[in-house]
C-alpha cells in the first residue's frame, strides 16, 4: 500500500472516531438533560402534590366546618322555633289569666291562700299569674320567719323558671339565683309544719342541677335527687313533681323497676281527663310521665314477670290503651300507645313537630326490640325530617347498616359524631336495647368519637 493510501485510511479512521466521539458526547449531553428535566419535573410534581395535599386538607377542614355549622344551625333553628311556640302559648295563657285577674285584685285575696298557692307550685308545678304575683308580693315583705323563707325560696324558683336560664356544661356550682332559693328553703326547714314543702323545694333545685347539661343525670347527682325526695316523706305523701323527678333519674340510670313504680304512682295521682281546662304545668308533667312510662316499658321486656311489673303494665293498658293492631309484640305496641299519649299532650300544649318528636323518636327502640330493622329505619327517617336527635341518629345509623343503606348510614354516623358522647346516655341505652344491639350501638358511638370507651358506669 502506498504512503498516500495509508494516509487516506488514517484520515478516514480519524474522522470516524471524531464522529463517534461527537455522537457519544451528544448522547451523554442528551441523557444529562433528560435526567435534569426528570429531576426538575420530579421536584415540580412534588411541590404540586404537596400544594394539592394542603389544599385538600383545607377543603376537608372547610367541609367539616360547613357540615358542623349546618348541623348546629339546624338544631338552633329548631330550638328557636320551639321557644317561639312556647312564648306564643305563654302569651295566650297570660292574656286569659290577666282577664281573670281584673275580676279581683291580688291585694283582695286572703292571706290564707298563699300556702296553698306555694303547695300547688312546689308539688304539682301549678302557678297562674295570680299565684305568681301573690307569692312574689308576700315574699317581698320583710320578715325572717320560716314561712317568709319558704316564700322567698318559691319566688326564687319562679324567677329562675321565668328567666329561661340553664346550668351550662362547665359551670361551677349552682347559679346565685338558685343558691339564694336553696338557702331560703334550708331556713324554712326549721318549722316542722313547713318542712315537707321546704324539702320539696330543695329536691326541685337538686333535680334542676341533675337534669342540666352540666350533669346529664350523673349517678352522684341522681343519688342526691333520690335522697332529697326521700326526705319529703313516704311515697303516699309525695306530690306529682317529686315522683316525676325521681322517676326521671331512675330511668336515666337504667333502674327499670324503680322508674316504672314512680311513673305509675305519678299517673295515679292525676286523671288527664278530670279537668276540662288543665293547668299547663301539670299537663306538662302528665306528658313527661306518659313519655317516661312508655320509654321504661321497653326495658321491662328483660324483667321476669312479678306483681310489680304486672301492676305497672295493667296501669299502662288502662291509661294508654291496647296499642296499634300492626305487627310487633304486645308489649311494644303498648309502649307506642303510651308514647302516643305523650305526643297528644304535646300537641295539646301547642308544641312544635320538633318537640313532638322528642317522644316519637323513642318508638324507634320498640322496633329494634322486635328485631324489625326496616321498621326502625323507616321510623328514624321520618323523625329526622322534623329535627336532629342523638338517639334517633344512632337508631338511623344502626338500622341503615342493617338494611344495607350505606349512604344514610354514613350521613347518620356523621351526625352521631357531632353530638357529645355523654348525650347518648349509655346506661339508659343499655336498658332500652337487647345486648347484641347495644354492643353495635356502643361500637358506633365509640368509632365516631375517636374510639372513646362508651360504658355504663
Amino acid at each position: 500500500m502506498s504512503d498516500s493510501a495509508e494516509q487516506q485510511l488514517i484520515d478516514l479512521v480519524s474522522r470516524e472516531q471524531r464522529g463517534q466521539r461527537q455522537i457519544l458526547i451528544a448522547g451523554i449531553t442528551t441523557l444529562v438533560l433528560v435526567v435534569m428535566m426528570s429531576a426538575g419535573l420530579g421536584v415540580y410534581y412534588y411541590v404540586v402534590a404537596e400544594d394539592l395535599s394542603v389544599k385538600s386538607e383545607r377543603l376537608t377542614a372547610d367541609s367539616d366546618r360547613l357540615e358542623k355549622h349546618a348541623f348546629t344551625m339546624r338544631r338552633d333553628i329548631d330550638q328557636q322555633n320551639n321557644r317561639v311556640a312556647a312564648q306564643e302559648a305563654a302569651i295566650r295563657r297570660a292574656y286569659g289569666e290577666m282577664r281573670q285577674m281584673y275580676a279581683g285584685s291580688v291585694s283582695g285575696q286572703a292571706r290564707d291562700k298563699i300556702l296553698p298557692a306555694v303547695m300547688g307550685y312546689l308539688e304539682r308545678g301549678r302557678h297562674s299569674l295570680a299565684d305568681e304575683r301573690l307569692i312574689e308580693i308576700q315574699s317581698a315583705r320583710p320578715g325572717d320567719s320560716a314561712e317568709s323563707a319558704l316564700l322567698k325560696g318559691a319566688a326564687g324558683l319562679l324567677a329562675w323558671e321565668r328567666s329561661g336560664a340553664q346550668i351550662k356544661k362547665g359551670d361551677a356550682g349552682l347559679p346565685e339565683q338558685l343558691k339564694a332559693a336553696q338557702n331560703s328553703f334550708n331556713s324554712a326547714l326549721a318549722d316542722p309544719a313547713l318542712r315537707s314543702l321546704a324539702q320539696t323545694g330543695l329536691a326541685w333545685i337538686s333535680f334542676i342541677d341533675a337534669s342540666s347539661p352540666r350533669s346529664s343525670y350523673t349517678l352522684a347527682d341522681c343519688q342526691a335527687v333520690d335522697a332529697m325526695v326521700g326526705k319529703i316523706g313516704s311515697d303516699d305523701e309525695l306530690g306529682l313533681q317529686p315522683l316525676y323527678w325521681r322517676a326521671q333519674c331512675n330511668r336515666k340510670l337504667g333502674r327499670t323497676r324503680e322508674a316504672l313504680s314512680d311513673y305509675s304512682l305519678a299517673l295515679n295521682r292525676v286523671d288527664p281527663a278530670a279537668d276540662d281546662t288543665p293547668d299547663p304545668a301539670e299537663q306538662t308533667i302528665q306528658m313527661n310521665a306518659f313519655h317516661g312510662l312508655g320509654t321504661v316499658l321497653i326495658t321491662t321486656a328483660d324483667l321476669p314477670t312479678d306483681a310489680g311489673v304486672d301492676s305497672a303494665r295493667a296501669l299502662a293498658e288502662r291509661v294508654c290503651g291496647a296499642g296499634d293492631s300492626g305487627d310487633g309484640s304486645h308489649l311494644m305496641k303498648l309502649t307506642r300507645a303510651c308514647l302516643d299519649k305523650a305526643i297528644a299532650l304535646r300537641v295539646a300544649l301547642g308544641q312544635t313537630e320538633n318537640q313532638q318528636s322528642g317522644s316519637a323518636e323513642n318508638k324507634g327502640f320498640t322496633y329494634l326490640r322486635d328485631g324489625d330493622f326496616f321498621g326502625a329505619f323507616n321510623h328514624a327517617k321520618n323523625i329526622e325530617k322534623t329535627g336532629l336527635f342523638a338517639w334517633n341518629e344512632l337508631v338511623r345509623a344502626l338500622s341503615a347498616e342493617k338494611v344495607g343503606d350505606k349512604e344514610v348510614a354514613r350521613e347518620a354516623r356523621r351526625n352521631v359524631s357531632l353530638f357529645p358522647s355523654e348525650g347518648f346516655n349509655a346506661c339508659e341505652l343499655k336498658a332500652l336495647m337487647t345486648p347484641e344491639v347495644y354492643e353495635t350501638a356502643r361500637a358506633i358511638i365509640s368509632s365516631e368519637h375517636d374510639d372513646m370507651d362508651i360504658t355504663c358506669s
